[in-house]
């Protein structure tokens, strides 16, 4: 290029990956660069709405009954669970774009470069492999239904699919998960018509509870099944927007990223709650064939189907998983990696998907609680406003442990003390058993409460950044 005689370099950076469908995604854990940064913030709605549409949500619904709460009860504990995981969902996926890496990468802030392996190894990579495995049992019992296939083979091919759609990475996740809304926006549909057709319903009926008594304590414990559910996503939120362009608003990927989870989950677990009653005492891939009749076929090829994205994402966010905690591998050896081992999984629950691997799973949201908490204020008190030393400091190796690690164990430390699981029973449980489950709220007060307090402390690492008043959250 020429101007006035004298030649003009552009030396713009080239997108290398970009929105390409046409080659694998070349990056990890690094800060994605502002030449490959794309999309919008409407992508995050079709991610997340194809992301919850699963046999999981809908079988949580099947739980009202057994907890003693009418249809009523059981819709609004449904829609109020969804509604506070979504919004911290939203808040924290708003950051990939702000800094350009990955949820687990960011918890090095708070957390120190090394410390942060504990909770991302248990929280991110255990996570990915348990749910991954969870809902490639449902798939290929439904699988079964329709083919006469051993289940290792089922969830061979299964797993497959899976691991190549997350090897070639975020376009393609992407783009899976926007023509997986509609196809089974579709199929769901046909199946909430069928099922809500094939029950009596009765809005003022009290069912004879199992687990509870419809009771608020009784309301609470439900609804924080939804609550739990979306809370296990949030450390991988930020996986799915740190290719959006920094300009894009926060808000904005809040909104779209809360209304996807929401909408999703609010769907499927309020027809879980309508046909409860029928199907609380059946296993869930029985029930839903028993629910759909004659249409069974096309309720099973559309639990085989919804698993195909949401296991991708687990797949994805876990070998990030691994490559943030310091695995010498790379993307796509870290999602083979991921598969391998929840394959084994897989194969130990295919009897029992319910059993207590899926009991631990579901302890471990309680441990996220603090850990979310932690990097939300830590994003709007410190990093946020820290100018790009906030994104440098999470490369910074001589950063072994901060305060954070500290805020989130104790946080973890006082949840526990109020658990009552089938692992595990807290001291004080009893104390707060007519409130219902507090254990998350518990651990988000400590852990923010400790938090605040350290904050006031000299950092741990001389490399932590400290915030600067010319810049403020986007």
């Amino acid at each position: 290029m020429q101007e006035q005689g004298i030649e003009v370099v552009d030396i713009t950076p080239k997108a290398v990956y970009g929105s390409s469908l046409s080659s694998a995604e070349p990056y990890g854990t690094e800060e994605i660069p502002a030449s490959e940064r794309h999309g919008n913030a409407r992508q995050q709605f079709t991610l997340w709405f194809a992301a919850n549409m699963v046999l999981a949500v809908l079988v949580s619904g099947f739980f009202s009954a057994s907890f003693g709460l009418t249809v009523l009860q059981g819709l609004s504990a449904v829609a109020v669970g969804s509604a506070l995981g979504a919004v911290l969902m939203g808040l924290l996926a708003g950051i990939g774009a702000k800094f350009g890496v990955a949820q687990q990468v960011q918890g090095r802030g708070p957390m120190g470069y090394h410390a942060n392996a504990v909770p991302v190894t248990l929280l991110t990579v255990v996570s990915a492999l348990g749910w991954t495995a969870v809902n490639t049992v449902f798939a290929v019992l439904a699988l079964q239904t329709l083919v006469d296939v051993p289940f290792w083979l089922g969830a061979v091919v299964i797993y497959s699919l899976q691991a190549v759609t997350a090897v070639w990475g975020y376009n393609l996740v992407h783009l899976i998960n926007k023509i997986a809304t509609v196809v089974l926006a579709v199929l769901f549909a046909v199946i909430s018509v069928i099922s809500v057709n094939n029950v009596e319903l009765n809005l003022s009926s009290v069912p004879a509870g199992d687990f509870g008594d419809g009771s608020f304590a009784s309301w609470a414990v439900f609804a924080g099944f939804f609550f739990a559910y979306v809370l296990t996503w949030t450390p991988f939120a930020s996986d799915f927007s740190r290719y959006l362009p920094a300009s894009v608003s926060h808000t904005k990927i809040t909104m779209f990223t809360a209304a996807g989870s929401f909408f999703s989950m609010a769907w499927l677990g309020s027809i879980g709650v309508l046909v409860s009653s029928f199907a609380a005492d059946l296993g869930a891939v029985e029930a839903l064939s028993e629910l759909t009749g004659s249409w069974a076929p096309v309720a099973m090829i559309t639990v085989v189907l919804s698993t195909i994205p949401v296991s991708a994402m687990n797949l994805y966010g876990g070998a990030l998983s691994l490559l943030t905690i310091g695995l010498p591998i790379s993307r796509p050896v870290g999602v083979i990696t991921m598969s391998v081992l929840s394959i084994g999984i897989a194969l130990w629950m295919q009897g029992d998907p319910y059993g207590t691997f899926y009991d631990f799973l579901s302890v471990l949201a309680y441990l996220v609680m603090p850990f979310s908490t932690v990097l939300l204020l830590d994003y709007y008190l410190r990093s946020s406003r820290s100018g790009q030393a906030g994104v440098a400091e999470l490369f910074d190796r001589s950063r072994k442990i901060e305060w954070g690690f500290i805020a989130w164990a104790i946080g973890c430390g006082a949840s526990m003390l109020f658990w009552n699981t089938e692992l595990f029973t807290g001291p004080l449980a009893n104390i707060s058993s007519a409130a219902g489950d507090i254990a998350f709220f518990i651990g988000g007060i400590a852990s923010a409460i400790s938090y605040l307090i350290f904050r006031s402390f000299k950092p741990l690492a001389a490399g932590t950044a400290s915030p600067q008043k010319t810049h403020l959250p986007g």
